[in-house]
């Protein structure tokens, strides 16, 4: 029993860990769930907005793109 009440506290995190900016079709979209679920990993340069590189995002710091 104790074991099962563990992985409810343990699931909901590693599934906010989970998602990735690739997840998202825009900026608010990932922003919103970056927000509810405190998804840091979103945030690649910490200035609080998720997935800068999304349409909508402001294009800061994004990926070079591979020739």
């Amino acid at each position: 029993m104790v074991s099962l009440v563990a992985a409810l506290f343990v699931m909901p995190t590693f599934a906010a860990g989970s998602k990735s900016c690739k997840d998202f079709k825009t900026q608010a979209e990932a922003q919103a769930y970056y927000v509810k679920n405190k998804a840091k990993k979103l945030d690649r340069d910490g200035d609080g907005r998720a997935c800068d590189c999304l349409p909508g995002g402001n294009g800061k710091n994004c990926p070079k793109a591979k020739k």
